[in-house]
């Protein structure tokens, strides 16, 4: 379908580069690479935000997920993201990978699995967080007992693990 749409993709780029007008892809592009490609502006960002808190980490997306990796790396001079190593406490990111099957703008949870693991071996902390102060538990019970078999955390087909709910 790429291939099919190619002109139709190329007018269209055409026509918001004379309007002088950019769509959220393309900001998104813009800001990773001026942080990647400009030492000047990763180290300015870098030392500007100390900490960095990323709420519903299973909808970012791999330009997203670039970016705020740079922006915390320990170490200014690396540019590829896969390679980043947080500085100590830097970074501090919450998600719910079960939320991750709506794959909204490119997010998925294949990637948050991928980030979280690479995270844990570099040495972030990880902590999963399983106890529902908003249910009681014969809901909760319900919910175990109706999702905790579906959800197998298969990595071939993208789909999250379950984790129980505790009351």
């Amino acid at each position: 379908l790429r291939e099919e749409f190619r002109d139709l993709i190329d007018d269209h780029e055409h026509i918001k580069l004379r309007a002088g007008r950019l769509d959220f892809l393309d900001l998104l592009i813009r800001v990773r690479d001026l942080v990647r490609d400009n030492a000047t502006v990763r180290n300015y960002l870098q030392g500007r935000f100390t900490h960095l808190f990323v709420d519903e980490f299973q909808d970012t997306d791999p330009l997203q997920a670039e970016t705020i990796l740079l922006l915390s790396s320990n170490d200014p001079t690396e540019t590829d993201w896969l390679n980043v190593t947080p500085a100590p406490g830097k970074l501090f990111a919450v998600g719910d990978p079960k939320q991750s099957i709506y794959k909204f703008r490119r997010a998925d949870v294949s990637l948050y699995r991928q980030l979280r693991e690479a995270l844990a071996a570099r040495g972030a902390g990880l902590v999963k967080l399983t106890k529902s102060y908003r249910s009681g538990r014969p809901i909760q019970e319900f919910v175990n007992a109706a999702f905790a078999r579906e959800m197998t955390g298969d990595v071939a087909s993208g789909q999250a693990e379950y984790s129980n709910l505790e009351e």
